[in-house]
């Protein structure tokens, strides 16, 4: 069988270009991933966090009205009961809050793709890591990868 003959330095530029369109669109993909997750939580903490205002917003209401029934009646059960309402409706507010700020602590910025993207980088300006160690972090595959690694 006769030896194969090299590729040609135009074969091999084509097919370069034909992996590196392969990489980057590998990584956008795995960046769009990690920003999916990462909007939901931004979505659900907005959420509550809109909820909260609207909240905060009638409990004033109503700690405004009970303000003006304690004035006109003075200690009279009508300002008791829209006090009770108040206190209720900051509660609902208390909590709302807490579960929007927990949401937000959840998100985190995309990881993966930023040390793909400084692989990548390295590689291509000739100074790969060998030790596959970024800032003191083990750089491992993630196993839903869509690089396929």
């Amino acid at each position: 069988m006769p030896p194969q003959p090299q590729p040609s330095i135009k074969d091999l530029v084509s097919k370069t270009a034909s992996d590196a369109q392969r990489l980057a669109k590998a990584q956008m993909a795995l960046l769009q991933a990690e920003m999916a997750d990462s909007g939901g939580k931004i979505g659900i903490g907005s959420a509550f966090g809109i909820i909260t205002l609207g909240l905060a917003f009638f409990a004033s209401l109503f700690l405004f009205l009970t303000l003006a029934f304690v004035i006109v009646a003075l200690g009279l059960p009508i300002w008791a009961g829209m006090l009770i309402v108040t206190g209720l409706l900051l509660a609902i507010a208390a909590v709302t809050a807490l579960l929007a700020r927990r949401n937000f602590s959840q998100v985190k910025a995309p990881q993966l793709s930023k040390s793909e993207f400084e692989k990548t980088k390295a590689a291509l300006s000739g100074n790969p890591t060998s030790s596959g160690v970024q800032d003191g972090a083990a750089i491992t595959s993630q196993p839903n990868s869509p690089l396929g690694d």
